[in-house]
């Protein structure tokens, strides 16, 4: 009993190894929630965003109402990742990268929502452009929610991820482009203004979603 109580108090290899045993016990099985919970956020992130195309496509108000039920189920998956943060000690990625992640990718979801609901408010309907540009977000987002997933397993593989969606943002910002030169002919003033504000709230989503995947391949360079 004496040599074990001195074996503690020394920090014996056989001790310290009964603790880092014990610890990984406790903390493994949040560890790979908070990931789970990361890669959920991102699922419903996907779905408001493939209801955001379709109403991009032709304004049905149906999947407007889709979109803005999608995000506030996105924003109580943010709340529960949160939560989660907050109670666990150790994460397989850094803290901040999650709370970064989750939050920017919230931020693509907001901002299909708030230009369903200023499109409302303006009486617009979606274009050609729009249903382009809306495509082409909705595709970002399905590749950030793979790359998500792949933290669990494949960390170059979610780099890949975050090309393909880097990818899906220029293709919006090409599309802004050309929605813009359509306005060129246009005399009707009033929806030249509209149309223009509502071509550069795609962009503007676009920009968010390459700011997701910028962070996504932060993480991917720090786990190297």
């Amino acid at each position: 009993m004496a040599d074990f109580r001195k074996a503690q108090r020394v920090g014996a290899p056989g001790h310290r190894n009964q603790k880092t045993r014990w610890w990984r016990r406790l903390l493994e099985p949040a560890n790979s929630d908070v990931i789970a919970q990361l890669v959920e956020q991102g699922k419903v992130s996907i779905d408001a965003l493939a209801a955001f195309s379709r109403w991009s496509a032709g304004g049905e108000p149906e999947f407007a109402e889709v979109v803005r039920d999608l995000e506030h189920k996105a924003d109580d998956a943010r709340k529960s990742l949160l939560v989660s943060l907050r109670g666990v000690l150790v994460t397989p990625i850094d803290q901040e990268d999650l709370y970064v992640l989750s939050e920017r990718c919230d931020r693509v979801v907001n901002a299909a929502k708030n230009i369903v609901r200023e499109a409302e408010a303006l009486g617009w309907v979606p274009d050609k452009y729009a249903a382009f540009m809306g495509k082409h977000l909705s595709a970002g987002m399905s590749h950030l929610g793979e790359g998500f997933d792949s933290l669990q397993r494949d960390h170059d593989e979610a780099g890949r991820a975050a090309d393909k969606a880097v990818r899906s943002a220029r293709a919006v910002e090409y599309g802004y482009r050309q929605a813009m030169a359509g306005l060129r002919d246009d005399t009707d003033l009033k929806e030249v203004f509209v149309c223009r504000e509502m071509y550069r709230s795609y962009a503007r989503a676009a920009d968010l979603v390459s700011g997701v995947s910028d962070r996504l391949w932060y993480v991917v360079l720090g786990s190297a």
